[in-house]
């Protein structure tokens, strides 16, 4: 069965096109074997593949005589490419240092040095050069419209378990149905539910506890395929020639695009921007080492810095409640239960009526559904009046005597 992102079969389509190059095909199909000696995954080593066919159409020399001025005009033709993001070009740079290292060194492990020829490239990547933004993240608003936008019930399910959990595409992808452990916790609103799920990330095993996706999930597992099989694919295709397998990156990806289309998102939605979303909230409560734990850093990462900086720790509320101008703000952007006004329920936010007593939660539809009551009651008392007209000229003309 093929993984998530097919790694195996896209290195082979990478290598074949790298050998078309040449010497410094060959120098590149080498250096690839030489990762694998160096314990790289076969999922990292395919990444740094999928870079090397354009890099060697900008190398006009070989590889392991370069001078320095052959690599500047292939740095400048990367940092002038307007079609690749600041972290692609980072990438491709970083990539092509390693690549003149192991032409000239033969190696390009940590105990190698850097060639003078290539040691002078800067690889670092500015904040404002990021693909990320504030006004590209997504608000509760833009994840409402997803969800209500979304095709089925697994697509729902796996919006919210993305967004709520800020999972990378690979964890939430490799879930299998085992993954997901439904739990009641009692307090002095009575039993709440909620669910707790497992998944392997960059730095090992993560459980990660979840209450707004409790009821997609559940709904989602009603219709699984294979909801009895704990080592099936949570995320499982619905295609009928493959019903049940394990979705591909690929898929889930069109899945998101296509999905966000149809909610008539304007922003680019891509699969890590969800993660991008929550975590920056979540930034603005959590105490970074409560956020290295969610998110599944290692202690002392640099990205849990990164995120508090993206969020400004919600300065720009704080000046303004400081000149009077904005209220306190005591809720965050991240997603929430709604309580139901007639039975205290609480309900996931993107369901227009209580799951538990059927009460309209959305505005929108209960004044439409308001509107379209008056209008029912306003027909039913015309024709009643309509009805009573009739009536009394029937009465009437029944009373006029006979000749």
């Amino acid at each position: 069965m093929k993984g998530i992102y097919d790694y195996e079969e896209r290195l082979q389509r990478y290598r074949r096109v790298i050998a078309s190059f040449g010497v410094n095909g060959e120098v590149a199909l080498r250096f690839l074997d030489h990762l694998f000696s160096l314990n790289l995954s076969v999922a990292r080593v395919s990444k740094i593949a999928s870079h090397i066919p354009a890099l060697l159409r900008l190398i006009h020399f070989d590889l392991k005589d370069a001078a320095r001025s052959d690599v500047e005009r292939v740095v400048a033709a990367i940092n002038s490419n307007r079609r690749w993001s600041a972290w692609t070009k980072h990438d491709k740079k970083l990539i092509l240092r390693k690549l003149v290292q192991y032409a000239k060194y033969g190696s390009c492990d940590r105990s190698t040095p850097i060639p003078p020829e290539v040691s002078w490239i800067r690889l670092k990547v500015k904040d404002d050069e990021s693909r990320v933004t504030p006004e590209k993240l997504l608000t509760p608003e833009d994840f409402e419209a997803l969800v209500k936008a979304a095709d089925n019930r697994r697509d729902k399910a796996m919006l919210y378990v993305l967004f709520e959990g800020a999972l990378r595409p690979g964890e939430l992808l490799s879930m299998s149905v085992g993954s997901v452990k439904f739990k009641e916790v009692e307090n002095e609103s009575g039993k709440c539910s909620y669910c707790v799920i497992s998944v392997r990330g960059k730095t090992g095993l993560k459980v990660v506890p979840l209450v707004v996706s409790y009821r997609p999930l559940i709904e989602w597992l009603d219709d699984h395929p294979r909801r009895t099989d704990p080592d099936a694919p949570l995320w499982c295709s619905l295609a009928p020639n493959h019903k049940g397998e394990r979705l591909s990156y690929r898929h889930f990806r069109l899945i998101i695009k296509y999905t966000a289309k149809k909610a008539g998102l304007r922003k680019e939605v891509w699969p890590y921007l969800f993660r991008h979303s929550t975590l920056t909230a979540l930034a603005k409560v959590f105490t970074e080492a409560r956020l290295e734990q969610f998110a599944g850093w290692v202690h002392g990462s640099k990205m849990s810095a990164r995120y508090v900086h993206l969020s400004a720790r919600d300065l720009e509320n704080a000046i303004l409640e400081l000149h009077g101008l904005a209220r306190p703000r005591h809720g965050i952007d991240v997603l929430q239960l709604a309580a139901c006004p007639r039975c205290g329920c609480k309900n996931a936010p993107s369901l227009v009526r209580c799951s538990f007593c059927g009460f309209v939660l959305d505005r929108e539809l209960a004044a439409k559904i308001e509107e379209e009551n008056r209008h029912m009651e306003e027909a039913i008392i015309r024709r009643i009046e309509n009805l009573e007209r009739l009536v009394h000229t029937m009465l009437n003309s029944r009373s006029v005597p006979q000749e």
